[in-house]
């Protein structure tokens, strides 16, 4: 033919013919040899051809055309914007210059169509695939439904719609494509072999597509179906026979990705070997063919770790590049993947060699592709991603700042309605929260996750990744509620988690990882509020069972199944911690054992997991104190040690295990050798830990115990000295847990009054009293701490009672103003929080919401650094430097700090969050003295009196171990000599306030003595008359002097106006021992009480809405019920109503003011019990009816027999309220105090003086 060309001169009729012809045959042999000389050769003799042409010649259209097809064929491959112009610009020239009715019309129009495609799937832009729709569908409109061509038509059109579907992800093209796909199929006979196998392959693709938006293992399947069908028909020696073998290996890969069956990766393998093998070097797919090749081997090697497999990716890889000429469309593709490659072989064996080697090409393949096209927003994401890997490695913010940008930049180029969008922003929100991870900027997390929300959002139900994008959703929420502590952020990180395992099903290659991701959220949430369900629900147990199904879906062979190991065994030790049940450290022991086993001898974290199962062998050494367990925890830390550099983030952490696990070894077999080893070791944790570091209080506070232990072996006093500098430097770091720095102050205070002089001590005593408030407060919800300090008493040393020592200490020099100060702060803790946030922090919030904000935050951020020694894997990102974590650390200390002055610096918040200094405290004593009795190394009370004069009373007879001793006693046992000195030492304050009737006396006691009838105290049995303390005063308890202020305050009414009473009585609750004396009870109140100023709510009408209704419009409130104590809550202790429990923890969220409230009776058992592991704790329901604004509670210690209550209802409101018909007794009226005394004094007279069980329980609390 080319000497046929050559030898016809242009001039001749046929040499425009003879050309034309001459390019269909250059092009055929391109399609077999790909030689891209062969293609030029066609443009430059088919444009000829058109040039000789003229415009009314019959073939101008076919030759436009040609040429079109061969310039979109050299656009392919070198993506030369210009080809694929001209391209369209020719076509459609030819297209116009043939008539509707022509019967080549219909295929110069899906030429068109096609040329279209490729310019839309090059730059995006909508309208060019929805012109090719529009004339690809004329093309079949315009074909004949028995024509030849028809089912040629119908395939192209499925292409378009798949290529819309694509970009817009609209499930109706998708359908629609598969549709006309099938139609094309069922229209070619199979003797038509090479249009079926086309035919069947496209139509494969489309279900793939389908399959990948919506996850439906019969598309998968059916499309491997129908790509068998076309390898099968095709022969070994056909063009399209490595085309077919490459669409059959990607649906392989596809199902494997998504089932995780080794045999899918394996064949597909195969199958994309045997189409390498079968394309020339020459060719122009044969770097297609080698890219796809390397992609399985990459999916094995993710799958099996076996480094074989990424070494065979790498090279494919590398082959596809060497092969793709510079100016190939496809050689930013494949630049892209060897990047892939190179980042997954170093997230394996980390050599930075490869995440450098993966960013250098993948910078090539963003350089290489132009602004406008299609995939540079693709190639961005993946560059930010290699980044993003990077900085995991080596924690240099500008990888992720660059990663950020990047991934920003592909999210801002892809448009609204792009499919990719949503991926792009998925992406950016992860890049997002690995900042925040790093630098702990608040706002960053806030973009993460709307960025994930964006991303679930955009990403439609029956999406293939809408679960991978909920997850990561739950996994920002779950961040931020670990970094503010907000629960609803935890609770829709479940939510969200959840739906992504529904929405997975069980054969998915994903589900395993999704499974641990919900665990983490359950197993966050158990942590933060440490709550045990008895009916067996709760959140630790859904973490271990949603784990340990993760675990069994991963097959034995997959990488990351020891990963799996060390998070549920992490589960199982948090269990364990709680219920103390052996079979969760052996199974947490167990499955870290295992994890080990299988983690490859350079694997980056082994040290960290050998650190873990150490410090596992360690809590079971302590539930079972066998020597083997102690002597594996400091093999397997010493292991850790020895495989972590001194510049590792960890190793001060892994030090400070070794010395825990030395000193206790010390303590059970006394070898001086294991305490200076303990020594050594945590010295070193120490100098390697940064001033600043959150984790450093606890290393100098771990420091100093093993000084004192040394001390206490050999008695050198210099240990003494060396434990008290360490203990002294841990307070100082201010940047520490509250929690912390209060046990080395305590210690270090401990130290010095023992070992040095009184002096020192108060001075580490006042430190420990500057940190009670944050650990009392500190961003945490009223009930979640009473938890953590009730589990925790035996491991912190009781702050009521190291405050009791200090108090002593200072009544020892004579400080007793500052004694004072540091019981009020002392007792109480619970209820003065409860005061606090609703006061203070409530003011705060109401005046300056913003700073009320913004120490919420900087409080609960410092209060979840360095808590927890046992953190699920986090495959995104390897710790901060030890010094980059001070940092983070030292900044929140500063902004705490910081916010702290600013806002003392505001009017009225002058001391918020300080002590009461003794002059604000001194009014509480306004009403008659109170009593302070502390009990302890020595035993005072100290008399607080309307003067605000302080009278010392020491007690030299009385000490801690009677109070005790007293308490199991429990009644009367307080013999009167030892209340006498106190009596008589405020009797002149006492007669001085008293007028005209007995003297009143508060009491607030502290240690056991906070337990014991101080009111009925006496001396009973003897030969001479019986002597108790009512004959000498009334008195009245108080759980603070900080209650007494509260109730001070209160505007006083007129004393002879009427009092209005409710009365809830409930003789016979569902459910619960009926009453029978209620009735009574309400008629005694009945009785005093006018009708027109009394509300009684009795059985089904004593709901807890109608009770908390009526409770503000009556200043007395009258409970005759059952009522219980919640011990571990006091918020959930509760009054017993018709429908359920009137809890304190509702009374505390009432939406209008009790301002008016005055009296509560609570007429119930035990109103008055604390709880006797915390005796500083006035956990009962009458505290809690004086913190929601009762100034004055009359209650019960103990079970009161049924038929006193309404003996004592009908004395105390007759002396109360008097006789609503005599004016005569109204004028007699009493306070609460001085009601109860008679009514007390009356019931004692009826039952015998010596029936103490009936007379002594009835008390008073408050003013």
């Amino acid at each position: 033919m080319k000497k046929a060309v050559d030898l016809t001169p242009d001039d001749h009729a046929l040499k425009a013919k003879y050309l034309n012809n001459l390019g269909n045959a250059l092009q055929s042999r391109f399609g077999h040899f790909g030689e891209l000389g062969d293609i030029e050769n066609v443009i430059l003799a088919v444009q000829k051809a058109v040039d000789l042409t003229p415009d009314g010649h019959a073939d101008k259209a076919g030759r436009l055309n040609t040429l079109g097809g061969a310039l979109q064929i050299r656009f392919r491959h070198l993506g030369e914007l210009g080809d694929i112009e001209n391209a369209i610009l020719v076509m459609q020239k030819g297209v116009d210059l043939t008539p509707d009715g022509h019967a080549h019309k219909a295929g110069y129009l899906t030429n068109l169509g096609s040329a279209l495609q490729s310019r839309f799937e090059h730059l995006g832009e909508l309208k060019d695939i929805e012109n090719a729709i529009l004339v690809k569908q004329q093309a079949v409109d315009l074909t004949p439904d028995g024509h030849a061509d028809k089912a040629g038509q119908l395939n192209n059109l499925g292409n378009a719609l798949r290529s819309r579907f694509g970009c817009v992800g609209e499930l109706r093209d998708i359908e629609n494509a598969i549709l006309v796909n099938q139609q094309a199929v069922n229209l070619t006979p199979d003797g038509h072999a090479d249009n079926k196998a086309g035919q069947l392959t496209n139509l494969g693709n489309a279900l793939q597509s389908r399959f990948e938006c919506l996850g439906d293992l019969r598309d998968i399947e059916n499309a491997i179906l129908v790509h068998r069908q076309a390898v099968d028909l095709t022969s070994d020696d056909h063009a399209d026979k490595a085309a077919w073998l490459n669409n059959l290996g990607s649906a392989l890969q596809r199902r494997f990705n998504h089932g995780g069956k080794l045999r899918d990766i394996e064949d597909a393998i195969f199958l994309r070997q045997q189409a390498v093998g079968l394309t020339p070097d020459g060719h122009a797919d044969k770097a297609s063919w080698l890219n796809n090749l390397g992609s399985a081997f990459l999916d094995r090697f993710e799958h099996l770790g076996e480094l074989g497999d990424i070494e065979n990716a790498i090279l494919a890889n590398q082959k596809a590049v060497d092969l793709t000429p510079t100016g190939h469309a496809d050689k930013a593709g494949q630049l892209n993947n060897l990047g892939n490659a190179f980042s997954s072989r170093f997230e394996h064996c980390g050599e930075l060699r490869d995440i450098e080697n993966a960013i250098l090409v993948k910078q090539q393949a963003v350089d290489l592709t132009p602004d406008g096209h299609a995939h540079k927003a693709g190639q961005l994401a993946d560059l930010g991603n290699a980044f993003q890997s990077r900085f995991g490695h080596l924690g240099e913010l500008r990888d992720i700042e660059n990663a950020i940008i990047l991934k920003q930049q592909a999210a801002d180029l892809t448009p609204d309605g792009h499919a990719r969008k949503a991926a792009h922003l998925n992406s950016l929100g992860q890049a997002l929260r690995i900042r925040f991870k790093r630098l702990g900027e608040l706002r960053d997390l806030e973009n993460a996750i709307l960025f994930n929300q964006q991303a679930v959002d955009l990403t439609p139900d029956g999406h293939a990744d809408k679960a991978a994008r909920l997850k990561n959703f739950g996994s920002a929420l779950q961040s931020r509620f670990e970094h503010v502590g907000e629960l609803k952020d935890i609770g829709n990180a479940i939510l969200v988690k959840q739906q992504a395992v529904d929405l997975t099903p069980d054969g998915h290659a994903d589900k395993a990882a999704l499974l641990d991701s919900l665990g983490s959220a359950f197993r966050s949430r158990f942590v933060h509020l440490g709550e045990l369900s008895e009916l067996g629900d709760s959140d630790i147990d859904n973490a271990i069972l949603v784990q340990q199904q993760a675990l069994d879906l991963t097959p034995d062979g997959h990488r990351h199944k020891a990963i799996l190991l060390q998070n549920i065994g992490n589960a199982f030790i948090h269990r364990f911690e709680h219920l103390g049940e052996l079979k969760d450290i052996e199974n947490a022991i167990l499955v870290k054992q295992q994890a080990i086993g299988l983690a490859p001898d350079g694997y980056a974290g082994k040290a960290s997991w050998l650190n873990n199962l150490g410090n596992a062998f360690f809590r079971r050494f302590e539930h079972l104190h066998e020597l083997g367990d102690i002597e594996n925890a400091i093999l397997f830390n010493q292991q850790a040690v020895d495989l972590t550099p001194d510049d590792h983030a960890g190793k001060a952490t892994i030090l400070n295990s070794l010395g825990s696990a030395f000193i206790r070894r010390f303590e059970y077999l006394k070898q001086l050798q294991d305490i200076e080893n303990a020594i050594l070791v945590y010295q070193q944790a120490v100098n390697l830990t940064p001033n600043g570091h959150a984790l450093k209080a606890a290393w100098l506070n771990n420091l100093g115990i093993a000084f004192k232990h040394r001390f206490e072996h050999l008695g050198e006093l210099s240990d003494i000295m060396e434990a008290i500098v360490a203990c002294k430097q841990a307070t100082e770091n201010r940047s520490s847990h509250p929690f912390t720095r209060y046990d080395a102050a305590y210690r270090w205070a401990t130290l010095c009054s023992v070992h040095q002089s009184f002096t020192s001590a108060l001075d580490a005593y006042t430190v420990v009293l500057e940190i009670i408030p944050q650990v009392v407060w500190f961003g945490q919800k009223v009930h979640h701490w009473y938890k953590k300090l009730h589990h925790q008493y035996q491991k912190l040393p009781d702050i009521g009672r190291t405050i009791n020592m200090a108090a002593a200490l200072a009544v020892s020099v004579g400080d007793l103003q500052r004694a004072v100060e540091w019981l009020e702060e002392g007792r109480s803790i619970v209820w003065k929080q409860i005061l606090q946030l609703r006061t203070p922090l409530d003011e705060l919030h109401q005046q300056y919401p913003d700073i009320g904000n913004e120490l919420l935050r900087v409080s609960r951020a410092l209060n979840y650094v360095g808590t927890s020694n046992f953190q699920d894997i986090d495959l995104e990102l390897k710790p901060k430097s030890a010094e980059e974590e001070a940092q983070t650390h030292y900044r929140l200390a500063a902004q705490y700090e910081e916010l702290l002055q600013h806002i003392r610096e505001l009017d009225g918040f002058g001391n918020f969050l300080r002590p009461k200094k003794f002059s604000e405290l001194a009014p509480a004593a306004s009403n008659g003295p109170v009593v302070i009795v502390n009990v302890t190394f020595r035993c005072d009370a100290l008399v607080l009196c309307t003067s605000g004069e302080i009278v010392p009373v020491p007690l030299p007879t009385f000490s801690y171990e009677q109070a005790e001793t007293l308490h199991l006693k429990m009644l009367s046992s307080l013999q009167a000599h030892e209340v006498r000195p106190i009596l008589s030492g405020i009797g002149q304050a006492l007669y001085e306030n008293a007028h005209h009737s007995l003297p009143h006396i508060t009491w607030c006691a502290t240690g056991a003595l906070a337990f014991l009838p101080l009111h009925a105290a006496g001396i009973y049995g003897s030969d001479n008359p019986n002597i108790n303390i009512s004959d000498f005063a009334v008195s009245s308890y108080t759980t603070t002097l900080t209650t007494l202020l509260g109730s001070a305050s209160k505007p006083k009414r007129d004393p002879t106006a009427a009092r209005s009473v409710l009365i809830v009585s409930q003789p016979a609750t569902p459910g619960q021992k009926p009453l029978e004396y209620v009735l009574n009870e309400v008629e005694a109140i009945q009785h005093y009480a006018s009708p027109e100023h009394t509300c009684h709510l009795t059985h089904e009408s004593a709901t807890v809405w109608a009770v908390l209704e009526e409770m503000c419009k009556h200043e007395i409130i009258h409970l005759a019920c059952h009522g219980i104590q919640e011990m571990g809550n006091p918020l959930s202790s509760a009054f017993i109503l018709y429908d359920g429990g009137l809890d304190l923890n509702t009374l505390m969220k009432l939406p209008v003011s009790l301002e008016n409230a005055e009296l509560a009776v609570l007429s119930a058992c035990q109103t008055a019990t604390g709880d006797e592991n915390l005796p500083e704790e006035a956990v009962h329901l009458a505290a809690g009816m004086l913190a929601v604004g009762y100034p004055s509670v009359i209650a019960t210690m103990w079970s009161i027999g049924d038929s006193d209550a309404p003996l004592i209802a009908d004395k105390v409101y007759a002396n109360l309220l008097g006789r609503h018909d005599d004016p005569e007794s109204q004028k007699a009226k009493l306070t609460p105090a001085y009601a109860l005394h008679e009514a007390v004094k009356h019931l004692r007279k009826e039952v015998g003086e010596m029936s103490f069980v009936r007379w002594v329980p009835f008390v008073h609390f408050g003013v």
